[in-house]
């Protein structure tokens, strides 16, 4: 009986998230320019229009330059914080993952508006760099999250025998604690390359109508228009997304990132 239930109840929330995304994806390939569900009829022309049109194209792939940018810089970045709580005690490793991942906690609105200020305040102008920067603040913590994970699962013994070994810092970790976490670090990788993708609050307060990526250009014209083309934009949003996940799946592996199952190194 219980277990009829979690699956009905599993089976209603799917539902729920999986129905509005379908009628986005619907409606961006409806022939009409206006929403409707189901679709008038079927049409590529709103995606071809946003893959063509300087507006739309130039924003996604402004949008595909900060996502790099975001993944590596905070790969690089959480994964080097990783390895300094984890070279710490206890106590004070306690306090800094507090303090690193503290952003999560925090509205993005808040973080947007309070970088804007400091930028402002500096005399730094909206550009790429300061929505990356902005960005970084909300992807670094999961890496760190993640990367910290991982270390639980390393045996201690084996980076001590490589350093009797003669074995410099550099080389233990290039050739036996990378090894090990490397899952982490794509799993990150690719997080905070979904992360900056579906960033909207953040972007918007640091970007401006010289750099504006997907999200922000999405959002301000959905503002005045809904319709198919919004639509098709949205759905591109989706498929990058979805697309990140899909590799995370086939490279790392989804049981694996959410502790269902042990991957070996």
């Amino acid at each position: 009986m219980m277990n009829r239930i979690l699956t009905a109840y599993v089976a209603f929330i799917s539902f729920l998230m999986i129905l509005p995304i379908a009628i986005v994806v619907a409606a961006s390939i409806n022939s009409a320019a206006y929403l409707s569900f189901p679709p008038a009829g079927f049409s590529m022309i709103w995606y071809k229009e946003v893959l063509t049109d300087p507006t739309w194209s130039e924003a996604l792939w402004l949008t595909l330059k900060i996502g790099a940018a975001v993944s590596i810089l905070s790969t690089a970045l959480g994964v080097a914080a990783a390895l300094g709580l984890r070279a710490v005690n206890s106590t004070v490793s306690g306090a800094l993952q507090t303090f690193f991942l503290s952003p999560l906690m925090l509205p993005t609105v808040l973080i947007g508006l309070s970088l804007m200020q400091v930028y402002q305040s500096l005399g730094i102008k909206a550009s790429v760099m300061t929505v990356t920067l902005g960005q970084l603040l909300i992807a670094c913590p999961y890496v760190i999250r993640l990367v910290l994970a991982s270390f639980t699962g390393i045996d201690p013994r084996l980076e001590r025998a490589a350093s009797i070994l003669s074995a410099n810092p550099i080389r233990v970790f290039w050739h036996v604690t990378f090894p090990l976490i490397r899952h982490a670090v794509l799993a990150g990788l690719l997080f905070s390359f979904i992360v900056s993708l579906d960033d909207v609050n953040i972007a918007l307060f640091l970007s401006d109508t010289h750099t504006t990526p997907l999200p922000v250009q999405l959002f301000s014209y959905i503002e005045q228009n809904a319709d198919s083309l919004g639509a098709a934009a949205a759905s591109l949003l989706v498929l990058l997304a979805c697309g990140a996940v899909f590799i995370c799946d086939r490279l790392v592996g989804i049981e694996w990132l959410f502790g269902a199952k042990q991957r070996s190194a």
